[in-house]
């Protein structure tokens, strides 16, 4: 499925328009939420026959204490290659990778910690969003609504809401 932020696709041509879709997914589901929503819209706009999301956007929202919602959407389209770029059959090979957790790197990034008075905050290594970090009752920095996206490494990780950039927050 591609997937675009703007209203078209380089190297395709939208030939017809089918519906918006949505995706929407709790972080009660799991610190992969937002990727779940994703998944979600995507799932929709295939089942219309769609090959393509354009216009795409996601808007988190606060439900209640520290449980999040991730709202995914966009306008369903069948988008075909223009000529000399993508066949029609690798069309369908075009994966969500570009929003989805990437494969493990050798090294994982590590967020900066800022203090600003009596608060600590962590910085995204890449867009310098900062996340205001908390300790829990056994000595472990936490950030309010966001759970460990990879339980695999040691620490807490999250991805950015701003450039979805996977992060370990130093302890």
């Amino acid at each position: 499925m591609l997937i675009s932020a703007g209203d078209q696709i380089h190297g395709y041509k939208v030939v017809e328009y089918k519906d918006i879709v949505f995706g929407v997914a709790s972080s009660s589901e799991g610190g992969g939420f937002r990727q779940i929503a994703l998944k979600k819209m995507a799932e929709a706009a295939t089942k219309l026959g769609a090959t393509a999301v354009i216009n795409f956007k996601m808007e988190i929202y606060p439900l209640t204490g520290s449980v999040q919602e991730a709202t995914a959407y966009g306008n369903a389209v069948i988008a075909d290659p223009l000529e000399g770029t993508i066949s029609h059959q690798d069309r369908h090979q075009v994966k969500l990778e570009a929003y989805m957790p990437k494969a493990k790197a050798a090294e994982s990034l590590i967020g900066k910690l800022q203090t600003a008075g009596d608060y600590m905050f962590v910085v995204c290594p890449k867009c310098g969003t900062k996340y205001k970090v908390e300790t829990n009752e056994k000595g472990e920095l936490h950030i309010k609504g966001f759970n460990d996206v990879d339980d695999d490494e040691p620490g807490l990780q999250i991805f950015c809401l701003r450039c979805g950039t996977k992060f370990t927050v130093p302890e």
